[in-house]
């Protein structure tokens, strides 16, 4: 999924309007997106602009919330007949669109439009271009990658991450940074902050040469069973369990982001991985003066290199969308340089455009922007971009924690059962 469909959208609906005084799709062009209240100012900025450059095409926003309903909402529409003009696609969805036929090719369209497709990342190409076709004008991304605390470092006389650190360089690290810090005998600052949610486990699979299906993403089993994934799988339980490095209350919620930004930002973790979409919170921290922190790749498992994940999204046009010119211009202007130029003021992922990305990273004095973009360089875009059921898949994968970590089931026998059942659901030959 991408930056945006991962994060926790805390508005139900926001419609904002540019251009026009209509908020019927049948009078403007509508575009739906995920966009939390962090974006939507932006948006509105962006709607501005528009319709400065374009002011006869006239443009409604709209806002949806939940990363699954948002895309059967958007689904629906279109099957209904009565589909947005513009709608922003999750990475982790473009199967379930792609393989319906629903999305229009932007490819003979963008010279007029005056996109340069060239222009894009490659990460972002390779995404979007599919069978010759471009099934989505790319907005931006972000690797997952590892904040540390600088405050907690510095108070243990603790190094900072280097580029090529190993699993048991972290684990050394991680332990030294828990500590029980006010005498009372009870662990108060941890190492690290262990996530639940099986999109940021990823990371560690591929961290440590594992895998979750085959090359051809076809079935799980000889992937999720291999050995390098068990060992991976073991790693990050024994985090939890066994090194004691993790909050242990932070183990069991469903949803681990929200509180281990809380203990980050109240200097009391070490380090945490997740993806840019967090930075703006972060930097208001640090403005604030209540944490200084920094940005750096996983390490791996005895120094391999990192293949981090992606996380993606781009502008795409409906086949049967009303208004389709103007949508198709829509989306050319949502994914160019004034626009992301806009919407890089928040820091809510990398712009799909590399000159404005590099741009920013050349202003960073920081040297974050300059990791993500490496980060981003050698990454890999997640499972989900390629197959359809990926959603499903993750919630069985949750298992892969949970059991072993629950019930005390051994992680191999998880694995098996759950890499038959991902095969089932896949549709894998016997």
């Amino acid at each position: 999924m991408s930056p945006a469909g991962r994060r926790p959208v805390l508005l139900a609906a926001v419609l904002a309007v540019s251009g026009c005084a209509m908020a019927s799709p049948d009078d403007c062009v509508q575009v739906v997106s995920w966009a939390d209240y962090r974006e939507i100012a932006l948006e509105e900025e962006v709607a501005d602009s528009f319709a400065v450059r374009f002011p006869g095409i006239p443009v409604c926003f709209e806002s949806l919330s939940g990363a699954g309903i948002y895309r059967e909402k958007v689904l629906t529409s279109i099957a209904a007949g009565t589909p947005p003009g513009v709608f922003l696609l999750d990475g982790i969805d473009i199967p379930a669109f792609a393989n319906r036929g629903v999305l229009l090719d932007l490819a003979p369209l963008a010279e007029r439009a005056g996109v340069d497709t060239a222009a894009f990342h490659p990460r972002l190409r390779e995404l979007f271009r599919r069978d010759g076709q471009w099934i989505a004008f790319p907005k931006g991304f972000t690797p997952m990658v590892l904040y540390y605390n600088r405050n907690v470092f510095d108070r243990a006389a603790e190094p900072y991450p280097r580029e090529g650190w190993t699993w048991a360089e972290f684990v050394d690290t991680a332990r030294r940074l828990t500590s029980d810090t006010d005498g009372d005998g009870v662990e108060d600052r941890w190492g690290f902050g262990w996530a639940r949610e099986f999109f940021y486990v990823q990371s560690w699979l591929w961290a440590g040469g594992g895998d979750l299906l085959t090359a051809d993403g076809t079935r799980a089993t000889g992937a999720l069973d291999a050995a390098e994934t068990l060992d991976a799988i073991a790693f990050y339980l024994d985090l939890a369990t066994r090194e004691k490095v993790v909050p242990r209350i932070e183990m069991f919620r469903r949803e681990s982001s929200v509180p281990i930004l809380r203990l980050f930002s109240s200097n009391r973790l070490g380090m945490f991985v997740s993806g840019h979409w967090v930075v703006p919170q972060l930097d208001a921290h640090e403005a604030a003066g209540r944490i200084r922190y920094g940005v750096a790749s996983l390490p791996t498992r005895d120094g391999a290199p990192a293949t981090p994940v992606l996380y993606s999204s781009g502008w795409a046009v409906p086949r049967n969308a009303p208004h389709r010119k103007w949508a198709v211009q829509v989306a050319a202007f949502l994914s160019g340089e004034t626009a992301q130029r806009i919407r890089a003021r928040a820091g809510l992922e990398i712009a799909g455009l590399p000159s404005v990305a590099q741009a920013i990273a050349a202003g960073d004095t920081t040297g974050r922007a300059a990791v993500f973009l490496a980060n981003a360089a050698r990454g890999r875009q997640t499972w989900g971009a390629r197959v359809e059921k990926w959603r499903e898949v993750e919630d069985l994968l949750l298992d892969l924690l949970d059991r072993p970590l629950v019930r005390g089931e051994p992680v191999s026998a998880v694995a098996r059962d759950l890499a038959t059942r991902i095969d089932q659901l896949l549709g894998a030959s016997r």
